[in-house]
């Protein structure tokens, strides 16, 4: 113990960085000198998938009083797991406007069994210049303002989001000039319309389709220089598919139900590896076989 004590606080912070977030933060009862040293930690995990009434109430006090005073400059990583319907969307949202405010890398927020169309998403988040990686999970309201422009976002993830008009995705998509890795999951589609994705730095697809998802006069629009594309779609209703621009094309996987299976692999005849599970059909194709 007395050779830790002795180290300097740079590489205390970075031991505290290698243990979960609650495990660093207990250490403040350690001694004064380590009442606030996990204050310096960049990397940051709150939340857990089940909360007591007690867990919940000390979490939401913990964060509303500790988070604004957080004395790293620069967050590399954010994540909220509050898979409970008692946070207050004003309460996540605040969070999120400090992390977006130190300069986040990095940003992940599930709430899986939240209320659907909540807004805890900030208006700066959308014109964040150092977010690298995005991903949101649950009834998260995606309500895309008319100025978004996120330069440095290489990841997003949407997974079972709603979006708040039709065109919102298409605008976020639009202004993400660097995007490489786009991985959506789409559990309705009537507040989305189309499925529009022309993004010419997009190197990697996955699109999944719910079952639940109302596919009248959906249609899916894909115009972009992929190298690897997933789709699940798992839906009876047929909808179009329109696909271009896929020269570079180097491994796909598709899985449907009632897809016109023939018009979307003539698509994608640019692959190299190709596989298809359609209904009781299971098919491994290379190039020298399409």
């Amino acid at each position: 113990m007395d050779k830790i004590i002795g180290l300097p606080d740079e590489v205390l912070v970075k031991i505290l960085s290698f243990v979960p977030t609650k495990v660093a933060v207990s250490t403040s009862i350690l001694s004064k000198r380590w009442e606030f040293l996990w204050m310096w930690l960049t990397k940051l995990k709150f939340g857990s998938k089940r909360y007591s009434e007690a867990e919940f109430k000390r979490l939401q006090c913990f964060l509303d009083r500790n988070l604004p005073l957080h004395r790293a400059p620069v967050i590399e990583s954010f994540r909220l797991v509050l898979s409970d319907s008692r946070f207050k969307p004003e309460d996540i949202r605040m969070w999120a406007v400090v992390a977006v405010s130190r300069y986040i890398r990095e940003l992940e927020i599930c709430s899986s069994y939240f209320p659907e169309k909540q807004n805890i998403l900030p208006s700066s988040l959308y014109t964040c210049k150092s977010l690298v990686i995005l991903k949101l999970d649950g009834g998260i309201l995606l309500d895309v303002p008319r100025m978004v422009c996120l330069p440095s976002l290489k990841t997003l993830e949407l997974k079972g989001v709603s979006y708040f008009k039709q065109g919102s995705l298409q605008r976020l998509l639009s202004n993400c000039p660097v995007l490489e890795d786009l991985f959506v999951l789409l559990l309705r589609c009537d507040d989305i319309g189309m499925f529009i994705v022309i993004v010419p730095s997009l190197q990697r697809l996955s699109l999944y389709l719910s079952p639940r998802c109302n596919l009248e006069g959906f249609v899916i629009v894909l115009d972009t220089p992929l190298e690897y594309f997933k789709l699940v779609d798992r839906n009876y209703d047929r909808h179009p598919y329109m696909i271009e621009n896929m020269p570079k094309l180097t491994s796909a996987y598709v899985e449907v139900i009632s897809a016109d299976l023939k018009s979307l692999v003539e698509s994608i005849t640019s692959v190299k590896y190709l596989t298809i599970f359609s209904e009781v059909i299971c098919l491994n194709l290379s190039t020298a076989r399409l």
